[in-house]
């Protein structure tokens, strides 16, 4: 074979070799690598890899891989549904699936669209919901020790003097606003001789200037 002709035919070789790496490239960067999510849970217990991921009720991929981190664990799930893209803001949590026990991570839309990506919605476990049992049992077990150690004879007492205290204020008041009640009455009444007294002066007043307005005519 001609040696140009080798050399133009592994030259193509090459050309076509590179433009087919790109091309796998750039179909990876476009169609597998958006349908690759990560999402983080506080606990996803009964998750394991290749347990089903499921949209509103809806197969739509698989958990890839779990990667524990300090205080959550990162889910890694591959969306196969062709065309599927899952909005930001989609609430993620563990649920029950099937009839033999095993889990989902099931997805549903949330109005949250300031939110990025997916975001989990924690769920309670049995042993929180001891826990907080624990709590609160302890919590009532406090309340009661503290109501068989109340004196009752003492808050009895406690309760009569701040009574027998509000009694005493309360006809105090009452005193104190008909005392005001009858010094209005009296001032009233001061005022009113006062206003009789200036009158009957202004006509005796008159009187003499009509006298002497008499007089002077004569």
């Amino acid at each position: 074979m001609n040696k140009p002709i080798l050399i133009e035919i592994i030259i193509w070789c090459l050309i076509l070799t590179v433009i087919f790496c790109m091309g796998i490239f750039g179909y990876s960067k476009i169609f597998i690598e958006p349908n690759i999510y990560n999402i983080q849970f506080r606990d996803i217990d009964g998750i394991t890899k290749g347990s089903p991921v499921r949209f509103m009720g809806i197969n739509i991929g698989y958990v890839k891989k779990l990667i524990p981190a300090d205080k959550h664990i990162n889910v890694q799930i591959i969306v196969t549904q062709k065309n599927m893209m899952i909005p930001n803001g989609t609430r993620a949590r563990v649920e029950f699936y099937g009839l033999g026990g095993s889990k989902s991570i099931e997805l549903m839309p949330d109005d949250n669209k300031d939110a990025q990506g997916i975001v989990s919605t924690s769920t309670l476990r049995l042993h929180d919901m001891v826990m907080k049992s624990e709590n609160l049992v302890e919590t009532l077990e406090m309340a009661e020790k503290m109501v068989k150690g109340i004196n009752k004879p003492a808050t009895q007492k406690i309760l009569e003097n701040i009574a027998e205290f509000k009694d005493t204020k309360i006809q105090d008041t009452n005193a104190n606003i008909k005392n005001y009640e009858t010094n209005i009455v009296k001032k009233t009444e001061s005022i009113r001789k006062k206003q009789r007294d200036a009158k009957e002066k202004i006509n005796n007043m008159n009187e003499m200037v009509d006298k002497l307005n008499e007089f002077i005519k004569k």
